[in-house]
């Protein structure tokens, strides 16, 4: 539709999200990353949704082991922890190495520093929206650590911003709308090649919006 080509973008960040640490376990390997979309589809019985990007290896491992833990993150959880597992891959770097973990009756990896709660689902149906899968799964267990409050989206992304260098007046800083990498490297955004990805979630460039 034409009248999509000037939407606002940004309308969608006062949505209500949360953030959280999707862990998983599929043979030997422990993986996990940063989503902002999960939520709870029934009470009777207890079923929880999740939306993961099919760039990231933690989607892979999920799909093929059907099932994962899923961690919600404090307002004052560091940033050091989504900068763990939101911003590398796991396909180049071990992100359990050297921190505290542990295992849910799965076997699935979760963290309880800077954590609120975890839960453990056993997927039961998926969802192909293009870009992402959701996955529907049944909860076989949770755990309240009962401190502080779920950190949002909108948190996070303020927390985000407040850990930025500062910027010249002049400087131009584009980012990424799907995954808010923010791109100010010396090559000017407009010179980098048509083919360049956003480092972090691999999108092309023409995802990335002027701040």
């Amino acid at each position: 539709m034409k009248g999509c080509v000037s939407m606002d973008q940004t309308a969608l960040f006062t949505m209500s999200y949360g953030v959280y640490v999707l862990g998983t376990k599929l043979e030997n390997k422990l993986n996990a990353c940063i989503i902002n979309t999960g939520m709870q589809v029934t009470s009777i019985p207890e079923q929880i949704s999740i939306t993961v990007a099919k760039t990231n290896l933690t989607h892979d491992m999920v799909k093929a082991s059907g099932q994962f833990s899923l961690t919600t993150l404090s307002e004052v959880s560091a940033l050091e922890n989504v900068k763990r597992f939101g911003m590398q891959s796991g396909r180049d770097v071990n992100k359990f190495e050297g921190i505290d973990y542990k295992v849910d009756v799965l076997g699935n990896p979760y963290i309880e520093d800077g954590a609120v709660a975890v839960l453990t689902g056993k997927v039961t149906q998926t969802v192909d929206v293009g870009t992402h899968t959701i996955f529907i799964a049944s909860v076989i267990d949770a755990k309240d650590f009962k401190e502080n409050k779920p950190m949002t989206y909108a948190a996070y992304r303020e927390l985000k911003a407040q850990s930025m260098p500062p910027t010249t007046k002049n400087e131009k800083i584009y980012e990424c709308t799907v995954c808010h990498y923010e791109y100010n490297g010396e090559i000017p955004f407009e010179e980098l090649p048509d083919d360049y990805v956003c480092p972090i979630c691999k999108q092309p460039k023409s995802v990335f919006k002027l701040k």
